[in-house]
């Protein structure tokens, strides 16, 4: 795994320091491409385990090998197992009793490969698991200090109960129209400009401690932001925005 070790050993380095510079944005960044290294990861394994299930029916056992194979880069992998799924469905439409034993070679061959790539992703998976709930942590610590800071004492939760002892659990109303509202709320609150506020509302929103719910109609009506030029007649996407405490 000396790709996949070298990758978590730069996170861990690069989120270290960037706690230590209290530094919210480039750990944002840091958690955006662990997530995006997650989900290229976890789609592989899911990949792997449809093809091994493939040629499950078959019965062919893995070549056994002595060590442990280097894993590649995780678009490598990708690109190889795209090149197996057509051949691996053929196979799986075919009888066992039609293969040729070339046929049957490669499927030990690639079986063997595709079952040791299993077991690098699953460790791959446990170790980035780890570095996300480490940098969830640290910037969550960060986060709360900046709002310490906004706030003059409050951390996220603090904000948040506030905001529900106003509002209740949700804000109901358009994204636009319920942000404002709670913009404004904090303005007073704590005492802040609206730049301050706006800085909040962010922090607040990118922690997930509040997000914006839209409610799906049941009917066919499409709904679109005359802002955005989709329509010189529309109606405002309505929803809610839900306080997590």
């Amino acid at each position: 795994m000396t790709y996949f070790k070298k990758l978590i050993e730069e996170k861990d380095k690069s989120i270290l320091f960037y706690h230590k510079k209290k530094d919210i944005k480039a750990l944002e960044t840091v958690l955006s491409e662990l997530d995006k290294e997650h989900t290229a990861l976890k789609e592989n394994l899911n990949e792997i385990v449809y093809l091994l299930a493939l040629i499950d029916k078959h019965k062919i056992k893995t070549i056994r090998k002595e060590a442990e194979q280097p894993s590649k880069h995780e678009k490598e992998v990708k690109k190889w197992l795209q090149s197996l799924k057509d051949i691996f469905e053929g196979f799986h439409n075919t009888p066992t009793k039609d293969l040729n034993k070339e046929e049957i070679d490669f499927i030990k061959l690639e079986n063997t490969k595709l079952v040791e790539e299993k077991g690098n992703l699953e460790r791959q998976l446990k170790y980035i698991n780890n570095i996300i709930s480490k940098t969830t942590v640290l910037l969550t610590d960060v986060r709360n200090e900046f709002c310490k800071k906004i706030t003059k004492g409050y951390n996220i939760d603090a904000v948040a109960k506030k905001i529900t002892e106003k509002y209740g659990d949700k804000v109901v109303g358009t994204y636009f129209s319920g942000r404002k509202e709670i913009i404004l709320f904090l303005e007073k609150t704590f005492k802040i400009n609206k730049i301050r506020s706006k800085e909040l509302i962010d922090l607040l929103e990118k922690s997930k401690t509040i997000n914006f719910k839209i409610d799906i109609p049941e009917n066919d009506v499409f709904y679109y932001y005359k802002d955005y030029g989709f329509a010189d007649e529309f109606v405002p996407i309505i929803g809610a925005w839900h306080i997590n405490v």
